[in-house]
């Protein structure tokens, strides 16, 4: 589980602007397809974010770990 984006792209190949491009790494949406030509982005590439900055896992592992140990 993680945090999740609503991007807006404009596609390098033919202009096309897409304001609802939804990035969800923990979730595995992480490429983006051009509707308008097929183009694709890699988010993680375009957005400079890894896998590890959306995640929260650790958080909430360590959450239920103070719940437990209580």
């Amino acid at each position: 589980m993680g945090d999740r984006y609503i991007l807006s792209l404009d596609c390098p190949n033919c202009n096309h602007v897409d304001d609802d491009v939804y990035f969800a790494p923990t979730c595995g949406f992480v490429d983006w397809k051009c509707p308008q030509c097929g183009h694709v982005i890699d988010l993680y590439e375009h957005t400079g974010m890894i896998y590890k900055d959306c995640s929260n896992a650790d958080l909430i592992q360590e959450i239920i770990e103070g719940i437990l140990h209580k």
